[in-house]
């Protein structure tokens, strides 16, 4: 798989939300042992989320974001929703990438009367994340440090490239997507220099290559 779709899988889950976590399938048998009540805790979140979106109940999972998490989705909401591009220019890669392709496949009405979570039902009738990565997708080994723990994901069988992380905020663990967005941010930081592009013009160019009106964006 070349370059281009990497970078698809990896930053379009962003767009619909639920990216959180379950943009890297995971197979296991069955789950690992919880040794403490803090990773069952964490182990839930993880859970409730995954089931909602195989549900295809969006805003259910969007509540389960950390704070920081929500913050970003909707500064790429504004930002697709706002004309012009001063708004996109303020965003990292990852976000940018996010808005832009919020922008090519909502219209503008849609974008202003559309909250975070209704994107998020959109994006799983849209089939936007896969049907069979959610139904793949399961946590591995929990580490707990303080208010703060992190998920091993697995690709078939494989160690994902980033892993689950969560958060703790008023007592309850919610996953937290700063990695997803900083890895995004990276890759498409280091592509767009390796093709000689802007980073806005590398992102245009990899919207460009989906089908025209594709709602498979983040199919595989």
């Amino acid at each position: 798989m070349g370059k281009p779709a990497v970078t698809r899988r990896a930053l379009l889950g962003v767009v619909g939300c639920a990216a959180l976590t379950l943009a890297a399938p995971v197979v296991w048998a069955s789950a690992p042992p919880r040794a403490t009540a803090e990773e069952r805790e964490v182990a839930a979140t993880f859970d409730s989320a995954k089931a909602a979106l195989s549900e295809q109940r969006g805003r259910d999972a969007v509540p389960l974001l950390s704070r920081a998490s929500l913050k970003a989705l909707e500064a790429v909401r504004t930002a697709a929703r706002n004309p012009g591009d001063s708004a996109l220019d303020r965003l990292e890669p990852a976000e940018r990438f996010a808005a832009m392709g919020l922008r090519r496949y909502l219209g503008p009405s849609d974008l202003r009367r559309m909250s975070v979570g209704d994107i998020a039902d959109h994006a799983l009738k849209q089939g936007w994340l896969g049907p069979n990565i959610i139904a793949r997708s399961a946590l591995g080994p929990v580490r707990v440090k303080g208010d703060h723990a992190s998920g091993l994901l697995m690709v078939d069988n494989r160690p994902a490239l980033v892993p689950a992380d969560f958060v703790r905020e008023g007592g309850t663990w919610r996953i937290d997507l700063s990695n997803v967005f900083s890895f995004g941010s990276q890759m498409l930081k280091g592509f767009a220099a390796m093709s000689g592009k802007s980073e806005t013009a590398y992102i245009t160019d990899l919207l460009d290559k989906l089908p025209p009106g594709s709602a498979a964006l983040m199919k595989r």
